[in-house]
């Protein structure tokens, strides 16, 4: 009796198993026919069925069917080609050589669309979904451990530029839990060339207060990149928005050398030299000078000359080359001051001072005459900064002709600071 069960049970998992295939088979005449509702209502049986859920042909079938639907543009049905991508997965798992031709051509294509998805997701800034999209552009390319389609040199490129989505909508979408492991594959793959990801980098890990790591980025970025400005300008801004003149100093003196011609570098250049010589407390009060006051006024002075030299109509560096004489002059005003005495020695010392000092006032006013001339061939035009700097400058000419006595040109410069404070 025990055997005659046995037998019966074995029968009736064969007869399932049986019926089953048949549905296979059903399906794909109905796909043949392009009826897929009815195709997919069969299918769906096969590979929800015991005896057939791991029926390789099943999934393969199930997945044709989803193919179909996909290139007839069957209404209704929402990018049927990710569920035959599904499909075909399932197909490999259970048998990786079945079909493998077939399967591997439509999962290109299939890729192609998920990157393609993606892409129009990232532009209508829906991260989310970018996101998920290229991730299956990286899922197809590396099924098998990424021996499936080894040697597709094109894919490799695919693959790498959905990445790339996947990296960005990360960014944008404010996941950078998400984003620094992205980005980070993304650096480190030899197909990618793209210097951005280093800057999207810096950016994250200075929102995070990761300083180190920030500055470790931007220096990695600069030795794979020496040439590229916008690295070198992020790791100069950093130090300029720090305070950190030495190492700036170094960095542009560095940056300079690669690119002697660049304004904004020169400029910048000098601009910290002449904060350098002369320093500032937190509060804005003058500290001590530096020993080395002299050498940085020079430097300071070479690279505004030079900035000129590239561009002579920047109205805004002719104001600075002529600030670092000015300052310079105070300076020797303020030693003029600390002179009480009369004897012959102190009033030799005071001459000579003055002597100097006016010296340095002559030399400033060619670059603050020009800065004049500049801002007012402007007109009615001048940003606010342009009108600080023209305030400024006037101040500063007018008190310089007064030294100079030259009276009329003094009236000159009170008369241009009335007009422009109306």
């Amino acid at each position: 009796m025990k055997k005659t069960i046995l037998i019966s049970a074995g029968v009736l998992l064969f007869a399932q198993s049986f019926a089953q295939k048949a549905n296979i088979q059903s399906a794909n005449n109905y796909l043949k026919d392009k009826e897929y509702t009815k195709a997919l209502e069969y299918i769906e049986k096969a590979t929800n069925d015991p005896s057939t859920k791991d029926d390789a042909k099943a999934w393969f079938v199930k997945g044709t069917i989803y193919s179909a639907m996909q290139a007839e543009k069957v209404p209704g049905v929402n990018n049927p080609y990710r569920n035959a991508t599904e499909a075909y997965f399932k197909t490999i798992q259970l048998k990786s050589s079945y079909e493998k031709e077939y399967v591997d051509q439509e999962l290109l294509r299939n890729a192609m669309m998920y990157y393609n998805d993606a892409a129009n997701s990232y532009n209508a800034k829906a991260y989310d979904d970018a996101i998920a999209l290229s991730k299956k552009v990286v899922e197809i390319h590396d099924v098998e451990g990424g021996k499936r389609f080894a040697g597709n040199k094109q894919f490799d490129t695919i693959a790498v530029q959905a990445q790339v989505i996947q990296a960005y909508s990360a960014y944008y979408g404010n996941k950078p839990d998400e984003a620094v492991p992205a980005l980070t594959a993304l650096k480190n793959n030899p197909i990618n060339n793209d210097p951005s990801v280093y800057l999207v980098l810096a950016d994250i890990y200075e929102k995070q207060n990761k300083e180190s790591d920030m500055l470790a980025i931007l220096t990695e970025g600069r030795q794979k990149y020496p040439d590229n400005k916008n690295i070198r300008n992020a790791d100069i801004n950093y130090y300029i928005r720090t305070g950190k003149q030495a190492e700036l100093t170094k960095k542009l003196e560095e940056a300079v050398s690669k690119d002697p011609n660049n304004i904004d570098l020169l400029s910048n250049l000098a601009d910290t030299y002449t904060s350098m010589a002369f320093p500032k407390d937190a509060q804005g009060k003058d500290l001590a000078q530096p020993a080395n006051y002299t050498e940085l006024l020079g430097k300071a002075e070479e690279s505004y000359n030079a900035a000129l030299k590239a561009d002579p109509n920047n109205a805004g560096i002719n104001y600075n080359a002529g600030v670092l004489l000015y300052n310079q002059a105070t300076e020797v005003n303020k030693q003029m001051n600390n002179i009480k005495g009369n004897s012959a020695a102190e009033t030799k010392k005071f001459d000579e001072l003055k002597a100097k000092r006016d010296g340095i006032f002559t030399k400033a006013v060619p670059y603050f005459e020009k800065t004049i001339a500049l801002l007012d061939a402007k007109g009615t035009a001048l940003s606010a900064d342009d009108k600080f700097t023209y305030q400024s400058t006037a101040v500063a000419l007018k008190e310089i002709y007064v030294r100079q006595d030259k009276m009329d040109k003094a009236s000159q410069m009170k008369a241009k600071l009335e007009a422009i404070k109306k």
